[in-house]
């Protein structure tokens, strides 16, 4: 009897399934996607010439120094790229070396699992329209990027930034909360 309800039961998952992806003569068509906002692709973001060379050199050797005179918002935007190329190592030297401002080593950061990376998609939601953001410093070494990610002009969103003993403006360690 539980044999015969499986049966039954996976038949109409399938009649289900199918239903709505018959076309006139019966046979199997694409099914009509459902709406859906205009997907965010990594073309909405870029950087400018200037932005670019310094990630590109950032790149090669993680030398601070590269990102001296960038603005907060520059220097995020470059977070942003390295998070959406995935390059661990810019990451991660990007974020502040500012005494009581490190939440971890570069070994744990390796060893975090890839599912709590985030996926360009979700990357690129997270940080839609930080280039258009406003920085606003809070103290001599403190600050945020307010910008507006969602469509709700209501809805800030906030990107936290530490400026080095070095001068040099860094990402904080969970930049968004």
């Amino acid at each position: 009897m539980k044999m015969k309800l499986k049966i039954i039961l996976t038949l109409a998952v399938i009649l289900v399934a199918l239903t709505g992806c018959l076309n006139k003569e019966n046979k199997i068509a694409d099914p009509t996607p459902l709406p859906t906002t205009a997907p965010i692709s990594s073309s909405d973001f870029k950087l400018s010439a200037k932005e670019q060379e310094v990630y590109n050199n950032f790149q090669k050797d993680l030398n601070e120094q590269h990102l001296k005179g960038l603005e907060p918002i520059s220097i995020a935007k470059i977070y942003v790229q390295a998070s959406l190329d995935n390059i661990r190592d810019v990451i991660y030297a990007l974020y502040t070396d500012r005494k009581g401002h490190v939440l971890w080593t570069k070994e744990e950061f390796e060893n975090f699992p890839v599912s709590d990376r985030g996926t360009k998609e979700e990357v690129l939601k997270l940080f839609k329209n930080i280039d258009k953001g406003k920085f606003i410093q809070t103290s001599d070494f403190e600050g945020f990027i307010e910008y507006q990610s969602r469509n709700d002009a209501e809805a800030k969103s906030g990107f936290q930034m530490i400026k080095d003993e070095d001068g040099i403006w860094n990402v904080a360690f969970q930049p968004i909360q």
